[in-house]
């Protein structure tokens, strides 16, 4: 088994609370499973998990949601992985959205969070670390029933008013497509993606983990083989980005991947997806989610735009480099709009 990754060892953080012992037939209704605890046998592996009680999933992401609960309602319990089949009645996922970071995908889950009728897990890390599972055990078969359990898990009826559940995965999980549908085959994807400058100069502000060297297992982002200087995070924002775009492709021309522009956001939710989604919300629903779309999506603060990008430097460099693999994006992104209306 390789070295944890930086986010693998963040994971640990999160389960910091009263610790509940688990037991045969224990009803784990309100809990919610958060990463594999693991030695170098899958079958000593162990789920952790945590209560999250009345706390309900309205944030950005799902890390925000569990530090939002109030540290005296901190409750968390390990079990065996087989602990997953007692949830396997969730709601099945409508949709999943994978995206570059920095494009607008996150606004699009908190709109739809806003809905009473939507259960939307933004990155939960349970997906991430069953996919690091795979690539360390190399058992598919095993990790994908446990990622179809999983992700049923996450979508647990709370409320009684919840009917679709909606799934954003984190940026590198792009490369896990193939696996992810296996799970739930019948799921359509979505790829949000936007200019390459805009993304690149986002990052250079508040670098995202998956930019970061060493943060990662190494197996979950492919790399081109390369001769950056160390320290340079601008040149490595630029690889993992082309390795974003690069992935998708290939998925987009097989009509696997809806490929969605930042430009789209937010008219995209309400003239295409909810529709399809069969979502019909109420005037004040609607009210509601137009007001969040003039929201910072991830901070909550009035958004006025991104900052202005300098016309010269590394940054515009990267981009035009990466402005190929965008525009091919583009290309196909165009052309499956022309086939939908003039098919």
């Amino acid at each position: 088994m390789s070295a944890a990754p930086g986010l693998a060892q963040q994971e640990r953080l999160l389960a910091r609370g009263e610790t509940v012992t688990w037991h045969e037939g224990m009803d784990l209704r309100g809990w919610y499973p958060l990463y594999v605890e693991r030695d170098d046998v899958l079958a000593g592996a162990a789920l952790c998990w945590r209560d999250l009680g009345e706390t309900v999933f309205s944030d950005a992401f799902f890390v925000n949601t569990l530090a939002r609960q109030p540290h005296e309602e901190r409750r968390v319990c390990r079990t065996p992985l087989a602990a997953l089949t007692t949830l396997a009645d969730g709601l099945a996922p409508d949709v999943f959205i994978f995206h570059v970071s920095r494009c607008g995908s996150t606004l699009l889950s908190r709109l739809l969070a806003s809905l009473p009728q939507c259960i939307v897990m933004s990155e939960p890390p349970v997906i991430d670390s069953l996919l690091r599972l795979y690539h360390d055990s190399g058992d598919a078969a095993a990790c994908i029933t446990l990622l179809r359990q999983a992700i049923l898990a996450l979508g647990q009826r709370r409320s009684g008013a919840e009917t679709h559940l909606v799934i954003k995965l984190d940026c590198w999980h792009i490369h896990s497509l193939d696996l992810l549908r296996q799970a739930f085959p019948a799921t359509p994807c979505l790829f949000v993606y936007r200019e390459p400058l805009a993304v690149l100069a986002s990052h250079q502000r508040q670098r995202g983990p998956q930019m970061v060297p060493g943060m990662l297992h190494p197996a979950q982002l492919p790399l081109p083989a390369h001769q950056l200087a160390p320290g340079d995070l601008d040149g490595y924002t630029g690889l993992v980005l082309a390795s974003l775009f690069d992935a998708a492709r290939p998925h987009a021309a097989a009509g696997q991947l809806q490929l969605i522009n930042y430009s789209q956001l937010p008219d995209f939710l309400f003239s295409d997806l909810l529709p399809r989604l069969g979502i019909a919300p109420t005037a004040a629903q609607l009210q509601t989610m137009r007001a969040r779309g003039g929201v910072h999506a991830k901070y909550g603060t009035p958004y006025h735009g991104d900052a202005p990008v300098a016309a010269a430097g590394c940054l515009t460099a990267i981009a035009a480099q990466l402005q190929p693999a965008y525009q091919m994006l583009e290309a196909l992104r165009l052309h499956a709009e022309q086939r939908k209306y003039f098919p």
